[in-house]
């Protein structure tokens, strides 16, 4: 690890997908930049909802079976900045597989195949053959494939920026509280307790963060072993089943607007488990029971800026539940509002 950095153009408070791809956005501009984080975990010492996420980047999404209007720009932006980041650290971080979902009922397969009559949306989905779908899974009203689904290793991404930083000497452990632990004044801000300064800040710091008003939601994710289900791609059927290797997969998850905090439940667990019975999953143990807060917006798109009674101060967050997707894209715009601040 090299000497610890203590002044650059811009201090990053958080290193969830948010903060790591801003860092990556303003690298890329020639920007110098210093990373503080828990170290991967919320204020009760659980995971971060970053590293807890499946980080799956899926087209066609909702009960109603939409495309997001920007959805190929959005696409095309993380494709190409997650490949850089491979060859920037040696980590493969992206899968581009197909992912299968099955209708819940024959009312959504009507509506899905009304959708396919729509121009463009055929490029997204199509119909999938009965014989293409996981023999062990209870499939009565079909499914659908989409082609271009793609998953993020979000936990490989988070540890290769976290390398990459420390590298630099940019990435320093600390929990921060932008209120009480940074000083702001007209030249930049300070952070008297680690001696660093920088010309502007970030707070990309997920639910906790103190700006802007967020709508967080919580979501529960079980870990089990399932070795007779041999799914190798991610199935979306009423939960996601995402595929960890040796017989493990990723569950998720459930939602909850009201219980605002990491600790996970015994409804939760029940709920997810039910969902897998219902859909044919049996034989499964649950080896791992997570849960984290989605720092969501009302808007369900993320949010950022910088403060008008404190320029020096800025924000980028709300990911939800598309973080892996939107992360690159609007870090981008992010980026370019903070070189403006700087000139």
């Amino acid at each position: 690890m090299a000497e610890a950095v203590t002044h650059a153009d811009v201090l990053i408070l958080g290193q969830g997908l948010a903060g790591s791809t801003l860092a990556w956005r303003l690298a890329e501009r020639g920007v110098s930049v210093i990373v503080i984080d828990r170290g991967g975990i919320d204020e009760a010492g659980r995971p971060s909802a970053s590293r807890v996420a499946a980080g799956l980047i899926t087209p066609v999404t909702g009960k109603r079976l939409t495309v997001g209007p920007d959805y190929v720009a959005t696409w095309e932006s993380a494709r190409s900045f997650y490949r850089t980041v491979e060859s920037s650290t040696g980590a493969a971080l992206l899968c581009e597989q197909p992912a299968w979902r099955l209708f819940r009922d024959a009312a959504e397969r009507t509506s899905f195949l009304s959708r396919l009559e729509q121009p463009g949306f055929a490029r997204h989905a199509r119909l999938a053959e009965h014989d293409e779908l996981p023999p062990v899974v209870t499939a009565p009203w079909g499914g659908f494939v989409m082609p271009g689904a793609a998953r993020l290793n979000v936990i490989g991404y988070l540890n290769a920026t976290r390398d990459w930083l420390a590298g630099k000497g940019s990435y320093l452990r600390a929990d921060v509280t932008l209120d009480s632990d940074v000083t702001v004044n007209a030249a930049g801000v300070r952070f008297d307790r680690l001696g660093v300064t920088a010309r502007c800040l970030v707070e990309c710091q997920g639910y906790a963060a103190t700006l802007p008003p967020l709508s967080p939601v919580k979501g529960e994710v079980l870990l089990i072993n399932a070795p007779a289900l041999q799914v190798d791609r991610v199935l979306h059927a009423g939960v996601w089943i995402a595929p960890e290797g040796g017989g493990g997969y990723r569950v998720g998850s459930t939602t909850d607007h009201e219980r605002i905090d990491s600790t996970p439940t015994e409804a939760g667990r029940r709920e997810l488990s039910e969902k897998l019975l219902a859909c044919g999953v049996t034989g499964f143990t649950v080896a791992e029971h997570l849960a984290a807060v989605r720092p969501a917006t009302s808007k369900r798109e993320p949010t950022y800026g910088f403060r008008r009674d404190q320029p020096r101060v800025g924000w980028f967050n709300g990911l939800g539940a598309k973080g892996s997707l939107w992360a690159p894209a609007y870090a981008d715009r992010m980026a370019e509002l903070v070189v403006g601040s700087l000139s």
